[in-house]
């Protein structure tokens, strides 16, 4: 596998990822210029809000380049992606202050969000096929690289806003020193720009083109003929991204309203769920090469149950920094599986469109709203915390269990 190959597709993706946990990591200073300061909780309610709507174009993202994608080439589809994207997050760190230019701040705020999760969209089904449509073995393992970009993105994201904490008074935090982060992104967008006009289209797609077989709508032959296949990967790609969203954002909320955590405490936990998710990515990748993709995703899933009921019965500090490194380490495991099983269950001429519709499905979907209906639940009742992820671990695990190995399928 060429070096500049596996570069080329982990730039665009930390500098997406990047983009993504810096809105969520600066939401209490975005809240507090972006948004009217009367009400600091209705505040910080808007940023989520605005940072949820990300997850409603994710999905039209990844139908809108997998279409373009699968016809003109995963090259300069991801070209795209990555100026648009970036370009997005850096003109936050422009925006007017809320008393500058009032709701036309957050109205320019939500627009520039809507623009990064549609680009968000498109880029990682692209990302993961400059590798996998780039080699004939250990598919799960190149595909660590791509993988492990999004716990590169939240260390990356989590730190510089540490770092500048420390270094800045607060009053500066407030008024220009969370900015800076944003406007990061043009640089990261035109260092992931150099890389990627280097790098040549990916091998399958070459074939495909030269045989003739580019398809006039890619998503309808998906929906027609590989809907099953959509489902499947949908699903899969939800039980994963509950499992995230639970470990990096719903356990440290928990802990942290339960007084069992300082905000200091939970910053360290979620470092160690990163660090966690990127070494076992890779570990994954070399386990599902060899035994294949249902063994390690089964195995995830299984251990994300056993474990939900405890983590949330027996509160210590202990138990968080245990919890989050074992999360981190079952949604790492799991992850670069993920994306072989997505690009081998479609042919070549729809596969960006199906793995990016199939992974931004479940994310937007089923991962998405995880923490969200997890902590609905838990206000009705504590020990209904953990029902979210059981169910959907439980419907994968018995998806699993029915679906056919996919480690050993030759792509065409």
């Amino acid at each position: 596998m060429n070096k500049l190959t596996i570069f080329a597709s982990m730039v665009g993706t930390i500098v997406e990822w990047y983009d993504v946990f810096i809105f969520s990591s600066g939401a209490i200073y975005i809240g507090t210029e972006l948004f009217p300061s009367k009400n600091p909780v209705a505040a910080i309610l808007g940023v989520l809000l605005v940072f949820a709507l990300g997850f409603v174009t994710r999905p039209v993202g990844a139908l809108f380049f997998g279409h373009f994608g699968d016809k003109s080439g995963r090259k300069r589809t991801l070209i795209y992606t990555l100026i648009l994207s970036g370009t997005a997050s850096g003109f936050i760190g422009l925006l007017p202050t809320y008393s500058q230019a009032g709701i036309l701040t957050i109205m320019g705020l939500t627009a520039l969000r809507l623009i990064l999760g549609f680009g968000l969209g498109g880029e990682w089904g692209g990302a993961i096929l400059l590798v996998v449509e780039n080699t004939d073995k250990r598919r799960a393992f190149y595909s660590s690289f791509v993988q492990s970009t999004v716990g590169i993105g939240l260390l990356l994201g989590s730190l510089l806003f540490l770092v500048l904490s420390l270094l800045l008074p607060r009053s500066a935090m407030f008024s220009f020193g969370w900015r800076i982060p944003f406007l990061v992104s043009f640089v990261l967008v035109i260092i992931g720009l150099a890389v990627r006009l280097k790098v040549d289209e990916t091998r399958l797609f070459k074939e495909v083109k030269e045989r003739g077989d580019i398809l006039a709508f890619p998503s309808s032959k998906m929906f027609k003929r590989y809907w099953k296949e959509l489902l499947l990967g949908t699903v899969f790609a939800g039980s994963l991204g509950t499992i995230f969203y639970v470990g990096a954002i719903l356990l440290p909320l928990v802990y942290q309203l339960s007084g069992t955590v300082t905000s200091s405490l939970s910053f360290l936990g979620i470092t160690l769920f990163a660090v966690m998710d990127i070494l076992f990515v890779f570990l994954g990748g070399i386990f599902s090469d060899s035994l294949g993709r249902k063994p390690v995703l089964l195995l995830s899933n299984l251990l994300s149950i056993a474990l939900i009921y405890p983590v949330f019965m027996f509160k210590s500090i202990l138990v968080f920094y245990l919890a989050l490194f074992l999360y981190g380490a079952f949604h790492g495991l799991s992850y670069s599986p993920l994306a072989a099983l997505l690009s081998e269950i479609f042919p070549t001429n729809i596969r960006y469109t199906g793995s990016s519709s199939a992974y931004q499905f479940g994310n937007s979907f089923i991962g998405g709203p995880a923490s969200y209906a997890s902590t609905y639940l838990g206000s009705v009742d504590y020990l209904l915390y953990p029902v979210y992820l059981v169910v959907v671990s439980a419907v994968t695990i018995i998806l699993i269990l029915r679906m056919k190995e996919t480690r050993t399928v030759e792509l065409t």
